[in-house]
């Protein structure tokens, strides 16, 4: 049976499902590990496996008919091939875990060790104040900004982020109580635990609501705090982990900090999950370790905070609350107050795509994507509002550079008329124009 799923939480890459759904084999596997597990590992290692049918060229049940020893040569092959070339070892340890899992179930152990040692040990870099405030001003959107609040100031994961709603904050912050408690929906666990933002935060994520407001959309309970900025209207989704991710990594490299640095013979690293670990080292010795703990989400912390059960307590919560309004100093990093300039420069941003979606059927995301692949980086938010203005004045001058977004099917009919293959966009629809 074809798996439809619709949340966020629940739903696959669109590759991965086309995978899942075109073989029992990997549906089985998944389904179980799925119940056992969580879907959010289910599907990590359902991705996993669909990358190494993809290199052995393979389907799983080509797969299951080999050798268990003639199976774990080529996952050992294809692991080192992929250290090789850049991936890290821990990465393909996990995935060799996880395809390993996929034979055990089909009774073919090829093992749970890794045939291959770590190339390099690799150890978080945590920020200081002064770079964490230099990540946030190079952060190009008021969204990126929240989701670097909600991880260095609230310890949440990437993954729970994505998929925080507007209901998890409401209660508080349409009641203006500071700190705003935040009640998060844990993937990993199922469990939901409860941490805090910060009186910047909030202010920050009323600004966003407001633009999301002023462009139509209708905020809900449902409503993802964090949306692909790629979907519109009743379509609108929460942001994937892996383009969250690459949106902090990106606001890290242009702050001009050093991301890499050695510490004796370790290699020290900033990734976006560091984020989490400066909140945990900066409130270290100023708030008890099992409160830190549970605003973590770690179970260990959760058991001590609330006695053993799994309620959400609203003493306890207090209790919290009270404990992190008097250490949130430590936590917070000078940062330049968003400016009016910046609201206006975002708003402006918003109405301009909403003018041209709606006057001139024409997308000015799918423009701006075009011209961030031509141009092999992400733009600014004074790049971007340039580029629409542009867009339009051309377009009322009739001085446009005709250009046309059509779907696959319709590729073939523009080529013959003379027209020209630029890109394939995010949506999967073409972008062409007049040669």
């Amino acid at each position: 049976m074809a798996l439809k799923l619709s949340s966020y939480s629940n739903n696959l890459p669109k590759k991965v499902l086309r995978f899942y759904n075109s073989s029992p084999e990997a549906r089985k596997w998944f389904d179980e590990t799925k119940a056992l597990r969580s879907f959010r590992t289910a599907q990590q290692y359902l991705e996993s496996l669909e990358l190494f049918c993809d290199f052995v060229d393979k389907k799983p049940s080509e797969l299951l008919k080999l050798k268990a020893s003639a199976v774990k040569e080529l996952v050992k092959k294809y692991c080192i091939d992929k250290m090789s070339g850049g991936v890290g070892s821990g990465v393909m340890a996990r995935r060799w875990r996880a395809t390993a899992s996929f034979f055990r179930f089909h009774d073919k152990d090829i093992g749970k060790e890794v045939p291959f040692k770590a190339k390099n040990k690799f150890l978080d870099k945590i920020p200081t104040k002064e770079e964490l405030r230099k990540i946030l001003d190079a952060a190009p959107s008021i969204s990126t900004r929240i989701a670097i609040h909600l991880m260095a100031y609230a310890g949440m994961r990437p993954e729970d982020i994505c998929d925080l709603t507007y209901a998890s904050v409401k209660r508080d912050f349409e009641k203006n109580i500071v700190p705003c408690a935040v009640y998060v929906p844990q993937t990993k666990t199922g469990n939901f635990y409860v941490t805090f933002m910060s009186e910047s935060t909030i202010s920050l994520v009323g600004q966003y609501l407001d633009i999301r407001k002023k462009r139509g959309e209708e905020i809900s309970d449902k409503s993802p705090m964090i949306i692909d900025e790629h979907t519109k209207g009743s379509r609108v989704k929460g942001i994937r982990r892996k383009t969250l991710g690459i949106r902090i990594l990106n606001a890290m490299r242009r702050s001009g900090i050093e991301t890499i640095s050695t510490f004796g013979l370790a290699v020290q690293r900033m990734r976006p999950y560091s984020l989490r670990k400066y909140f945990r080292s900066n409130l270290t010795g100023h708030a008890p370790s099992e409160y830190i703990e549970a605003w973590l989400g770690h179970t260990s912390g959760l058991a001590h905070v609330y006695g053993g059960t799994k309620d959400l307590d609203p003493s306890t919560i207090e209790r919290m609350r009270e404990a992190y309004k008097k250490c949130e100093p430590f936590l917070l990093a000078t940062m330049q107050p968003l400016d009016q300039t910046t609201v206006v420069k975002e708003a402006k941003i918003e109405a301009l795509k909403s003018m041209a979606k709606a006057l001139l059927g024409i997308d000015l995301i799918e423009v701006k994507v075009a011209k961030e692949k031509e141009l092999g980086r992400e733009l600014n938010r004074d790049e971007e509002l340039d580029l629409f203005e542009n867009e339009l004045k051309k377009l009322r001058e009739g001085t446009h550079n005709p250009q046309r977004i059509v779907k696959e099917d319709e590729l073939e009919k523009h080529l013959t008329e003379g027209w020209q293959f630029i890109s394939v966009l995010p949506s999967q629809k073409i972008l062409i124009k007049k040669r």
